[in-house]
């Protein structure tokens, strides 16, 4: 008979994320992903937070550039009706951004992001944080969510095949940036280059969607990515 170490209660946010993960894998998922090359972005927001005294993160520019990619594939945007016989698309574009609080992982939204520009999302996403860490989030701070991200950059890993909460279509994975080498044109001649690159993974429910609009989204996140002072304007 095997040996128990530790017994570790199956309550709480943990079984509320297990219920929540046996519907979603319970329906046909399909997936896409792409490298983005955020060697610019990163430089752009050193600069920025230094010139402003701000303090934005790569996640700040990866939710902004989520909300901008969503409004242009609307159907990203989007969750079955209760008895699954229509699908209905939002207008308000709700972000839950999957958060390793001090108490357990959680999924605070951000309401109404085709609004906000990059700073209020940031002033917004720390606020939240704060109230994570310190159990304070209340229901509505995690509800009424559209779409999902989970950003694992601080994890050291570089793929992801994540499944979206029950209430929403699709959701997109931010991987750990690295190095590598890239070709590159320069003078109109190919050359290689190191580049700073971040995989994505935009994972949907295949029965709302198709990958017509995983590429579209995507594709859109990349040039978002790879442009980042468009980031900061209010409209693009």
């Amino acid at each position: 008979m095997l040996e128990t170490s530790e017994i570790i209660p199956y309550k709480g946010l943990r079984k509320i994320i297990g219920k929540r993960m046996e519907i979603s894998g319970a329906y046909p998922m399909t997936y896409q992903g792409i490298y983005v090359d955020v060697t610019d972005l990163l430089a752009y927001r050193k600069r920025i937070n230094a010139e402003k005294g701000a303090s934005l993160t790569v996640n700040d520019f990866i939710i902004r550039a989520a909300s901008l990619a969503l409004q242009r594939t609307p159907i990203m945007n989007s969750s079955f009706n209760e008895d699954m016989t229509k699908i209905h698309v939002y207008s308000s574009y709700n972000i839950s951004v999957m958060t390793a609080s001090a108490h357990g992982l959680v999924a605070p939204v951000l309401k109404d992001t085709q609004d906000k520009d990059i700073y209020q999302l940031s002033a917004e996403m720390k606020a939240l944080i704060d109230k994570a860490n310190a159990g304070k989030l209340m229901p509505d701070d995690y509800s009424d969510g559209t779409f999902g991200i989970t950003n694992i950059g601080k994890l050291n890993s570089y793929d992801s095949v994540p499944l979206p909460q029950p209430t929403q279509a699709a959701i997109m994975a931010a991987c750990t940036a690295k190095k590598m080498p890239v070709v590159v044109e320069k003078d109109g001649e190919d050359t290689v280059a190191i580049r700073t690159m971040m995989k994505i993974v935009i994972g949907g429910d295949h029965r709302i969607l198709d990958g017509v609009p995983l590429a579209s989204f995507i594709n859109d996140m990349k040039t978002l990515m790879e442009d980042p002072q468009s980031l900061s304007l209010i409209h693009i």
